[in-house]
C-alpha cells in the first residue's frame, strides 16, 4: 500500500509540475532579426529565410544586443513556412504565430499577416486605429496596445476548434471559430504584415516564429513576454435592464464565474421568489448573465439581487410596464452616441439626466421613468469587447440596474456579434419570416405608444424586408384605435446642419430620406423620429401632405461623443430643420395617455467653449385632442415696386403660430405653383463669437408674403393663397385665394433701360426655380447653365424677345446637387449668377 501511495504521489508531483512549466514545443521557423547584415535570415535548424518586398531597416531591440527590423508600409516579407496540410484539409489549418512587436503610433491600421497567396485580399489579423488586436472575422481584443510598448503576440490557430490571441501570456481573444479551409488555413507561401490597400503601418519586429501546431493556454504563458498587466474591470454583478414587459422582466450581468446564475426577487425587501439562468462567454474574460422574470404583475415595484459564483449584488429595484387600463403618464429617457474612449463625458451626460429626474419626480427613478432609448452609437468599436463595458455598461450603471434600456445598433457596433450577444431583444423582435432580422429591429408598445426600432446599417442586404416590416407596422397601428402615437428610433439622420456630409458619407442617411420617408409620410400617427449619427442636437418638421400627419425629426447625438462643433465640418441650413445646438443633451419624453398627449424636452450641457447646467433648451409637444388654427382670410394684394404682398389675417387658434406657408399659383397651367414657401417661428442655426447660439429668424416677419414681379409672366392670372402651421403640427385650411392679373407686356415695358439679370428664386432650390431678367430693346436671348467645372449642362434659345421684363422657370431635377452659374446673353449683353441646387 505505501509503494502505490508512494507512486500515485510521484504521479500527482509530476503531473503538477507539468500544469505550472508547460514545455514549448519546437518552432518550425524562427527569425531573430540579430543580424543588420542579413535581415531575412532564419535562425539554424529553423526554417528557410525571409524574403523581401520593398525596404527594412534594422532597429533596436528590446534588450541588449537583441536586435530588431522596421519595415514600414508597402513593404512585407514572404514566408515558406514548410508546414503540410493538415486537420484533413487541403491547406495547413493549425499553426501558432509569435510576434514580439512594437508601433510608433496606432492612429493607422498596421498588419500581422495575410494568407492570400498574391496579396490580393485584405490582411488577416490587424492592430486597428484604436489599438486593439484582431480582426472583423473573429473579433478585436479589449486591451488597446500602447505606442513605443513591447509586446509578445502569439495567434493559436486551429480551424474548427478555437482561434485564440495571447499577448504577454495572457489569453486576451478567443475568437470565432472558422470553418477548415476556410479563413485563415495557410497555402505554401504567406504573407508577413502585407496588406493590399494601404493597412499596413510601419513595425518594428524583434522575434518572430511559427509552429505546426496550435499552442495552448499554458504554453504561451511559458513563452511569456514584456511583463503588462491585461487584467480588466468587468463590473461584476452590475445589473442591465432590458426587454421589459408587463409580466416579464430580463436582468443582465457580468461575471467571470460560469455559475450560479439567479436573481432574488419580490414585491418587498424579504425577496422570496427566485429564477435561474445562464451565461455565455462575450469574448474572454468577459461572460455575460442573463435571467428572464415572468409570471410578474403589471405596473408593480419589484425589489432584486442579483447573484454568481458565490456572491450576490445589492439590492435594486425594477417597475413592469402598466396594463391596457392604465391612464397615468409614461416617461422616458432619450439618449445617442454616448460613444468615446474618454467616458467623462457621456458620464456627465447620464449623471446629469438621473439628476434631473430625481430633481423633477423624486428619488425613486424606477416609479418615475419607464424606459430609456438609445439611437446607436454605445461603442466607438463594435469588435472592442472591452469598450461595451467601459463605454457603454459603466456610464449607464447609475440607470440600468432600475430602469430598462432598448437600443439600436448603430454604425460604430455595425453587425458586430458582440452586440448582438449584449442585446436580449428576441422577445420584441420575432419575424418568423425573415429570421435574419430577429433582434435587429424590434417593437414595444407601452399605453397609448408604440415604439419601433430599425437597424439602418443592413440597407443592402435586409433594407426591402425592413421597410416592408415599417409598412406594416404602421399600418396596424392606423386603424388600431388604443394607439396614439408611435415614436420611430433610428440611428441615421435623413440630413444634418451640423455635419451636412452625413447624406454623402453614409448610405444610411440617404436609406432614411429616399426609402423610408415614403413610408412614414403615408401615416399620421408617427409622431417622432429620433436618431443619432451627427455629435450635436437638431430638431426639425418634416410635412407629409397628409392631415395631422407632420412629424418631427429629432438627432440627439449628443450624448459623450465628441462634438460636431459649428465649422468643423461642411454645414447647410436645411429649410425642414428649425433648431440645431452643438451640445451635449439628452431628451425626457413625457407622454400623458389620459390627457393623448405628450411633450419632449432637451437638456443641456452646453459644449467645451460654453459648458451649461443642466438646463432646458428646448421643448415641444403634441396634443390630439387640441383644434388646429383657424383659416385665416387673404384679405387684399397690396403692389409695391417689383413685388406683389399677400395681405392676410393674423393667426387665430389654440396654439401660437410656428409656420405659415404661402403660395402663388399659375391657375392657367394646371394650378402649377409659382412659389411655394414655408416660413417658421425660429432657425436657430450657427454660434456667434461668445458660443452663443443665432436665431436668423429672430424679428422676422411671419406675414411678410410677398413674391417678385419677374416670376410673373405677362398677361397672365394667378392666386395668392396662405395656412397656418401651429406648435402642435396642425394645419388651418387654405385661405381663400385673390387673384393677381399681371399687365401686358407694352405696358410693363415701358421704363426698361438697360439689361438685367435676377438671382433665380428660390435659392437654393430642389427640384424647380424661376430666374428673372430684363432686355432693354428687340434681341435675342440665350440661356445656359455651367457646372462648377465650367462645364455646359443646359442651354436654351429663348427666341426674340420684344424690351421687357421675362421670366424662366429652370427645372433642375436632372441635375446634381451642388454650386451652378446660370447665364443669360442678349445681344452684346452677357450676365452670369450662382445658384444652387440642393438633393
Amino acid at each position: 500500500m505505501y509503494l502505490i501511495r508512494k507512486y500515485f504521489l510521484t504521479l500527482l508531483f509530476f503531473w503538477s509540475f507539468a500544469q505550472i512549466q508547460a514545455v514549448v514545443p519546437e518552432r518550425t521557423g524562427w527569425w531573430k532579426f540579430d543580424d543588420p547584415l542579413n535581415l531575412t535570415k532564419a535562425e539554424a535548424g529553423y526554417g528557410s529565410d525571409l524574403s523581401l518586398v520593398g525596404s527594412h531597416t534594422s532597429a533596436a531591440g528590446p534588450v541588449g544586443e537583441n536586435g530588431a527590423v522596421l519595415i514600414g508600409a508597402g513593404s512585407y516579407y514572404k514566408m515558406q513556412h514548410s508546414i503540410l496540410p493538415n486537420l484533413g484539409g487541403s491547406f495547413v489549418n493549425e499553426y501558432t504565430f509569435q510576434y514580439d512587436f512594437k508601433v510608433k503610433s496606432i492612429d493607422v491600421w498596421h498588419s500581422f499577416f495575410q494568407t492570400s497567396s498574391d496579396n490580393g485580399n485584405d490582411g488577416d489579423f490587424f492592430i486597428n486605429p484604436s489599438g486593439n488586436i484582431g480582426v472583423g472575422a473573429v473579433g478585436y481584443t479589449s486591451y488597446s496596445v500602447k505606442p513605443e510598448e513591447w509586446y509578445r503576440l502569439v495567434i493559436s490557430v486551429k480551424n474548427g476548434s478555437s482561434f485564440n490571441a495571447y499577448l504577454d501570456g495572457s489569453l486576451v481573444m478567443s475568437g470565432a471559430l472558422q470553418a477548415i479551409d476556410g479563413r485563415f488555413s495557410l497555402s505554401d507561401l504567406l504573407w508577413i504584415f502585407a496588406d493590399d490597400d494601404g493597412e499596413d503601418g510601419p513595425i518594428t519586429c524583434s522575434e518572430l516564429s511559427i509552429w505546426d501546431k496550435a499552442l495552448n493556454a499554458g504554453e504561451a504563458k511559458e513563452l511569456g513576454g514584456f511583463g503588462h498587466d491585461f487584467s480588466l474591470s468587468l463590473m461584476t454583478r452590475i445589473p442591465f435592464l432590458q426587454s421589459p414587459g408587463q409580466n416579464t422582466m430580463t436582468i443582465s450581468w457580468h461575471d467571470s464565474s460560469a455559475n450560479g446564475t439567479q436573481v432574488e426577487y419580490g414585491i418587498d425587501s424579504a425577496l422570496n421568489l427566485l429564477s435561474s439562468g445562464n451565461s455565455e462567454i462575450i469574448s474572454l474574460p468577459y461572460r455575460w448573465h442573463t435571467v428572464k422574470l415572468t409570471d410578474l404583475q403589471a405596473n408593480t415595484r419589484y425589489l432584486y439581487r442579483v447573484s454568481s459564483g458565490d456572491s450576490v449584488s445589492s439590492i435594486y429595484a425594477f417597475k413592469t410596464l402598466p396594463n391596457e387600463s392604465y391612464s397615468g403618464k409614461l416617461r422616458f429617457l432619450i439618449f445617442s452616441d454616448t460613444h468615446c474612449p474618454d467616458t467623462t463625458r457621456a458620464k456627465k451626460v447620464l449623471d446629469a439626466a438621473k439628476e434631473k429626474i430625481i430633481e423633477l419626480y423624486g428619488p425613486n427613478i424606477e416609479n418615475e421613468l419607464t424606459g430609456i432609448f438609445h439611437s446607436g452609437d454605445v461603442v466607438v468599436s463594435g469588435n472592442a469587447a472591452d469598450q461595451y463595458t467601459t463605454q457603454f455598461f459603466n456610464p449607464f450603471s447609475n440607470l440600468s440596474g432600475n430602469v430598462p434600456t432598448m437600443v439600436v445598433a448603430g454604425n460604430h457596433e455595425g453587425e458586430s456579434a458582440f452586440f448582438y450577444k449584449y442585446m436580449k431583444l428576441d422577445d420584441l423582435s420575432a419575424f418568423p419570416g425573415t429570421p435574419a432580422l430577429n433582434e435587429k429591429i424590434w417593437q414595444l408598445q407601452i399605453g397609448n405608444s408604440l415604439f419601433l426600432g430599425l437597424n439602418t446599417n443592413i440597407i443592402d442586404q435586409y433594407g426591402t424586408a425592413e421597410s416592408v416590416w415599417l409598412n406594416t407596422k404602421l399600418s396596424e397601428a392606423e386603424i388600431n384605435p388604443n394607439i396614439d402615437f408611435v415614436f420611430l428610433f433610428f440611428h441615421h439622420p435623413p440630413f444634418s446642419e451640423l455635419w451636412f456630409d452625413v447624406s454623402t458619407f453614409d448610405g444610411g442617411a440617404n436609406y432614411v430620406k429616399n426609402v423610408l420617408f415614403p413610408i412614414i409620410k403615408k401615416y399620421s400617427k408617427v409622431q417622432e423620429l429620433h436618431t443619432g449619427h451627427t455629435h450635436g442636437f437638431e430638431r426639425g418638421t418634416i410635412t407629409s401632405g397628409k392631415k395631422d400627419g407632420d412629424f418631427r425629426i429629432v438627432c440627439g447625438g449628443g450624448g459623450g461623443g465628441a462634438l460636431d462643433s459649428w465649422g468643423a465640418f461642411t454645414n447647410r441650413d436645411y429649410e425642414d430643420i428649425q433648431i440645431a445646438y452643438d451640445h451635449y443633451s439628452y431628451q425626457i419624453l413625457e407622454v400623458d395617455i389620459a390627457d393623448h398627449s405628450f411633450r419632449n424636452t432637451m437638456y443641456s450641457l452646453g459644449d467645451l467653449n460654453k459648458p451649461r447646467n443642466n438646463v432646458a433648451m428646448d421643448n415641444w409637444y403634441r396634443k390630439i385632442n387640441q383644434n388646429g388654427p383657424e383659416m385665416p382670410l387673404a384679405q387684399s394684394l397690396e403692389v409695391s415696386g417689383e413685388t406683389v404682398k399677400l395681405i392676410v389675417s393674423p393667426f387665430s387658434g389654440d396654439d401660437s403660430l410656428m409656420t405659415v406657408e404661402f403660395q402663388v399659383i399659375d391657375s392657367s397651367i394646371n394650378s402649377k405653383k409659382i412659389a411655394d414657401s414655408f416660413t417658421h417661428w425660429t432657425d436657430i442655426y450657427e454660434v456667434d463669437k461668445s458660443y452663443n447660439p443665432i436665431d436668423k429668424n429672430k424679428g422676422i416677419d411671419l406675414y411678410d408674403l410677398k413674391v417678385n414681379t419677374s416670376l410673373l409672366a405677362a398677361n397672365k392670372s394667378y392666386y395668392f393663397r396662405a395656412r397656418y402651421r401651429d406648435h402642435n403640427l396642425k394645419w388651418s385650411q387654405w385661405s381663400n385665394a385673390l387673384p393677381y392679373q399681371t399687365t401686358g407686356i407694352e405696358t410693363q415695358n415701358l421704363n426698361i433701360s438697360e439689361f438685367g439679370l435676377n438671382q433665380n428664386y428660390p435659392n437654393p432650390f430642389c427640384l424647380s426655380t424661376s430666374i428673372g431678367y430684363s432686355v432693354p430693346q428687340l434681341s435675342g436671348v440665350y440661356f445656359s447653365v455651367y457646372d462648377a467645372s465650367n462645364r455646359l449642362v443646359f442651354e436654351s434659345n429663348e427666341g426674340l424677345k420684344q424690351p421687357g421684363v421675362y421670366s424662366i422657370n429652370f427645372s433642375g431635377e436632372n441635375l446634381f446637387p451642388g454650386v451652378y452659374f446660370y447665364k443669360i446673353t442678349s445681344g452684346q449683353n452677357s450676365t452670369t449668377m450662382k445658384m444652387v441646387k440642393l438633393d
